[in-house]
């Protein structure tokens, strides 16, 4: 029986609307019917309509848009365009990409009860819903944590909780496992099937995660450019590569690269690409030397005994669980949290003797959201930025704002950086970075979110740098990423780190020579 039905639909932003172009449209053309239980993914490169389609079944679109909406949208025999948000939310829970989004209160269990409370339900249901979504989500013993202090990781988590405990028949999933480690997307992906077992739930997902799509998803639809490109089982789409290299999807199999995943993420220590080592005590010159680190944050979540030499030219991963500390050990380096204890040193220099400003030339942060470094009205002007509050001649900045450009392929100089892909959103802060003249290059997790594409063309250029002898430091937790393009590998757990891991074996099979 079809709960969903998508017929004739075509959808335009507001900047869209009007336009004769029918072509520009978000959404063309999409014909297509989900039935109740059915478990589907919708995938396809950046921009390719995903989070368009999923919107459009809880009414966000167009009521909360605007915009130029034709055909129908019919979710559980109710008109999304004749209906209201609030109703339609009794219908589909929607979990958005960008968990910061959707969180507004003062602690999890608020967060999490809030919805609920909206249904003026009685006090004893509003708990065990709380209970139940907390549990489901792995976030038992969260419910007094601020929101806004949890990791990026476990906001996913804690919009994902939201979202269950409205227990509607339908739930629509925005990149939920894009900030999640492999155990925690592992975990949300059971409870969501044994919830489709027990509740019949309807599960719409847009997601870039081929291995889990290919696994769970009952039929895949692929979107590109705003059209169906492609609509079958789970089976069928990813058996067909040239489908998925057409459409920017990773083939779930890559014969000589699974091997190298599947055990990474199985066994760390018995991977024979890597031998553990002390990185402090086999350190010749160092880019980065961190002593006996600390840091606690009001809540008490703590990092502490950090130990790490990086050297010069090293290209580095640095992997664990959501809320490990990765982010904030990156954040300690870069300045922009204090150590409680201990040192680090950029090239020599203790960094309690440097401003932030000092550090931002030694080390540049590529965050996890790059659209919270972009705050310009141009490409150029955004890379240009810094050096203009250095006292570098006209030229000089011309010279190096030019060059940094042309390092990370960006084309379009003059326009708007939020108008960009995400993939060139964050070539345009790599581009701000090495402006400034940076040699060590640290990204926290900028393949969340990103098509399969994009996570290459951001991965090649750290590639390339590193091979013009940039420190590239990274976070992911894409283990294919790590066995891909690391040279070294650091683990991370609440304890600090757990293993650290140099690289024997090139991705391309060759044996790598040992450092004299």
């Amino acid at each position: 029986m079809s709960i969903i039905d998508f017929k004739d639909v075509f959808y335009s932003y507001p900047r869209l609307a009007g336009n004769a172009k029918n072509k520009k449209g978000a959404l063309k053309n999409i014909n297509l019917s989900v039935t109740e239980g059915e478990f589907l993914a919708v995938m396809g490169e950046n921009g390719a309509g995903k989070t368009t389609f999923c919107k459009l079944i809880n009414g966000i679109i167009p009521h909360l848009y605007g915009g130029n909406l034709s055909g129908s949208v019919t979710v559980d025999n109710e008109r999304t365009d004749k209906s209201s948000v609030p109703r339609l939310a009794l219908k589909a829970g929607i979990v958005l990409d960008d968990p910061d989004s959707q969180i507004f209160t003062s602690s999890v269990r608020s967060e999490t009860s809030f919805g609920p409370e909206n249904l003026l339900l009685p006090p004893h249901e509003i708990e065990q819903r709380i209970i139940f979504a907390l549990s489901a989500a792995g976030l038992c013993g969260f419910e007094n944590r601020n929101p806004f202090s949890l990791s990026g990781g476990e906001k996913q988590r804690l919009a994902i909780s939201c979202a269950l405990a409205m227990k509607s028949k339908i739930l629509v999933l925005d990149e939920p496992l894009c900030r999640l480690d492999p155990e925690g997307a592992q975990e949300i992906m059971s409870v969501l099937i044994n919830l489709r077992e027990k509740f019949n739930l309807t599960v719409i997902m847009a997601s870039h995660d081929s291995a889990k799509m290919a696994e769970y998803a009952d039929r895949v639809c692929i979107l590109k450019n705003g059209q169906i490109a492609a609509l079958d089982t789970a089976e069928n789409i990813f058996s067909n590569h040239a489908l998925l290299d057409d459409n920017g999807i990773q083939p779930c199999f890559f014969p000589a690269k699974v091997n190298k995943y599947e055990q990474l993420k199985r066994d760390f220590q018995d991977v024979n690409l890597y031998n553990c080592e002390s990185s402090v005590e086999n350190c010749k010159k160092d880019a980065i030397k961190i002593e006996n680190l600390s840091f606690t944050y009001p809540n008490g979540e703590k990092l502490y005994n950090i130990n790490l030499a990086i050297k010069d030219n090293d290209f580095l991963c640095i992997t664990g669980r959501n809320g490990c500390g990765k982010t904030t050990l990156l954040k300690n380096i870069t300045g922009l949290l204090k150590p409680e204890s201990g040192n680090i040193f950029l090239r020599g220099k203790n960094t309690k003797t440097l401003s932030v400003s000092d550090i931002s030339k030694e080390a540049g942060f590529v965050m996890q959201n790059p659209d919270n470094q972009l705050f310009t009205d141009s490409v150029y002007n955004e890379v240009a930025f810094s050096l203009k509050n250095s006292k570098l001649s006209r030229k000089e900045i011309k010279k190096r704002t030019e060059e940094a450009l042309e390092m990370t392929g960006l084309k379009d100089w003059d326009v708007f950086p939020h108008a960009l892909s995400r993939a060139d959103r964050a070539k345009t802060v790599i581009a701000c970075i090495l402006a400034m003249g940076c040699k060590i290059i640290i990204f926290d997790e900028v393949d969340a979110g990103q098509d399969y594409k994009g996570s290459l063309m951001i991965m090649n250029i750290a590639k390339e740098l590193n091979s013009k002898g940039f420190t590239v430091i990274f976070v992911t937790h894409n283990l294919f990423l790590a066995c891909e393009y690391a040279h070294r590998l650091i683990m991370l757990d609440k304890k600090g780190i757990v293993m650290d891991m140099k690289r024997r074996v090139s991705a391309s099979g060759k044996v790598m020579q040992d450092e004299k």
